[in-house]
């Protein structure tokens, strides 16, 4: 009898382990945090979009995926008036840049593209977060 409530204490401890792994997996897999469309024309413009960095994730990373046009552009994120990073590029036609994983703790941020062109620019900036073990 006493090995038989052992076995349900090992497997009763088993089965929790394992559902709080998969929970904590399942709340720190990659998810996009901003997703935003970006069309601007000529000139200079900037767009801003806020987002929530959770605590259990601890990078996040940026792609700006260009449709069509050209133009010289910046993206940034932002705690405050406080740049915690950013990259600027002349890009155009259909190309895409990717940065790496950036290390960002928890708490709200904003992530700022603006562009200076002299013609239109179609744009998608995506910001995907990331945390444990992914």
């Amino acid at each position: 009898m006493v090995k038989l409530k052992a076995v349900v204490a090992i497997v009763a401890i088993v089965v929790i382990l394992v559902a709080a792994f998969a929970v904590y997996a399942g709340e720190t897999y990659p998810a996009t945090v901003v997703n935003t469309q970006i069309s601007f024309t000529v000139g200079a413009d900037t767009k801003t979009t806020p987002f929530v960095q959770s605590f259990l994730d601890d990078k996040v990373q940026v792609q700006v995926a260009i449709q069509n046009g050209a133009a010289l552009w910046r993206a940034q994120i932002r705690i405050g008036d406080q740049v915690i990073w950013e990259h600027a590029a002349a890009q155009g036609g259909q190309q895409t840049y990717n940065s790496g994983w950036i290390q960002l703790p928890s708490g709200n941020y904003n992530f700022t593209f603006g562009t200076i062109g002299v013609g239109s620019l179609q744009a998608t900036a995506t910001v995907t977060s990331k945390g444990g073990f992914w």
